[in-house]
């Protein structure tokens, strides 16, 4: 049998070396082709749907037999940005071996998920003379670290795929090197608020009759959130939160760890806003929607002192959704809240947005995924209803409706979006095998 595990690596190291940064749109179509490539080597029916800026890979292996199943596999092929360079210990699009692990910009989110399935197919079709019991399409983006724009546009194109199951992107181990299974994640909108109080910058002498555009952006954040209660105070912001259903809520508290160990483990020295809310941590970051501010930025930032009154300021925001929440409608709840409090000069844009969604963990396509990991991997896998991140499951349910579980090559340590990016060699075999066994549930 051909090493397919060689193989594929070398194709990883392809990828790794592809900076496929959607954010800046680099590489995408590269990354594609080479895909594209890989999976007609591997007897694929492929089409490369290139409507849009990031194109969309379809790869198909049909089953002989008449009744078959099918199974969707979804992955993305554009990874951050490996900035800050001088934080790496090794190139960031240069794949790197040591110590048992690999190391590379999106070796874990989500190139190496992408061969390890490949070499699972590969060696399963080695392994029973071409033959699948189950249809395979895999199903690549190009912008899911950048709000998976288009990929709604996309599917509505090919109503042609269907599925019974579909695994998504990647998943980890925990600290204890218990599998983790997942079936939801958050939806999200970020915006941009922005102030503006004159034309140029002045002099700061003129603060006594004149708004700074930094405390006017400041006074109007400030509405939006009690700090007393750790509330949002927009009207309308909880209507629509999908209450989860009691095995959700079971399947949350099952999960380890205590609200003493996230606190340690994060360095968290304010008081936690659930804590406030006198409502489970657990719950609190499973299920409930949050507003943040990413950053702040106005005036003079440099060093030493600048007398000035800043004409502009703007905040980066976001606000993170559970199923039931419509980023339009919340972002529009967000603009009317500020103008009804006196700032309706505030200039709101939306940047990003995807709503969330939640797998019904009770399928039977789900729970047998649950009993296949139970025969590899030492004890009881760690099933979570959803994420605190942010996919676009909602996209693709919406177009295919079937249940979706994400598993994949990550643990704890894994840096997913940070300087060295890796993953543990013994987990990527692992998951091949899982992968394989899944493959092999539907002979039966």
């Amino acid at each position: 049998m051909a090493n397919r595990k060689a193989e594929y690596l070398t194709l990883l190291k392809e990828l790794i070396a592809l900076p496929s940064v959607s954010a800046k749109r680099e590489s995408l179509p590269e990354t594609a082709h080479l895909l594209g490539s890989a999976l007609e080597k591997l007897g694929g029916q492929v089409e490369i749907d290139e409507s849009y800026f990031a194109p969309l890979v379809i790869g198909q292996f049909k089953s002989q037999k008449a009744d078959a199943k099918t199974l969707i596999i979804y992955n993305h092929y554009d990874v951050q940005p490996a900035e800050p360079f001088n934080l790496w210990d090794s190139d960031p699009w240069t794949l790197t071996e040591k110590d048992g692990h690999l190391i590379g910009r999106g070796v874990d989110d989500d190139k190496g998920n992408i061969t390890a399935r490949l070499t699972a197919l590969a060696e399963y079709l080695d392994d029973h003379d071409g033959q699948l019991p189950v249809n395979i399409t895999f199903l690549f983006e190009g912008s899911e670290e950048t709000a998976s724009q288009h990929l709604d546009d996309y599917l509505a194109q090919h109503p042609e795929l269907k599925a019974d199951l579909i695994i998504w992107e990647s998943g980890n181990k925990d600290a204890q090197g218990q599998i983790e299974l997942g079936g939801g994640n958050k939806g999200i909108v970020t915006f941009d608020i922005t102030a503006q109080t004159a034309g140029i910058d002045l002099h700061s002498s003129l603060a006594t009759i004149v708004d700074s555009a930094a405390w006017r952006l400041t006074q109007g954040l400030a509405t939006l959130f009690d700090p007393k209660t750790g509330e949002i105070k927009v009207p309308g912001f909880y209507d629509d939160v999908q209450t989860p259903n009691g095995r959700e809520q079971a399947l949350i508290a099952a999960l380890p760890g205590t609200k003493e160990d996230f606190i340690k483990d994060y360095q968290i020295q304010a008081p936690l806003l659930s804590d406030k809310r006198q409502t489970d941590w657990k719950n609190a970051l499973y299920f409930e929607p949050s507003l943040n501010i990413e950053g702040l930025s106005s005036g003079y930032e440099e060093a030493g002192v600048k007398t000035v009154l800043p004409a502009q300021a703007t905040a980066k925001a976001e606000a993170r959704l559970v199923p039931g929440m419509d980023p339009d409608k919340t972002l529009g709840q967000i603009r009317d809240y500020l103008a009804d409090q006196g700032f309706a000069d505030l200039t709101v844009t939306k940047t990003l947005g995807q709503p969330g969604y939640r797998s019904d963990m009770s399928d039977s396509e789900i729970l047998k995924v649950i009993d296949l990991a139970k025969n590899l991997y030492p004890g009881e896998p760690v099933v979570s209803p959803t994420s605190p991140g942010t996919g676009p499951m909602a996209y693709v349910n919406n177009a295919i409706p079937a249940p979706i579980i994400s598993l994949g090559v990550g643990y704890q340590g894994a840096l997913d979006h940070a300087p060295n990016e890796n993953i543990r060699i013994a987990d990527y075999d692992d998951n091949i095998n899982f992968v394989k066994l899944i493959i092999d549930s539907y002979t039966h």
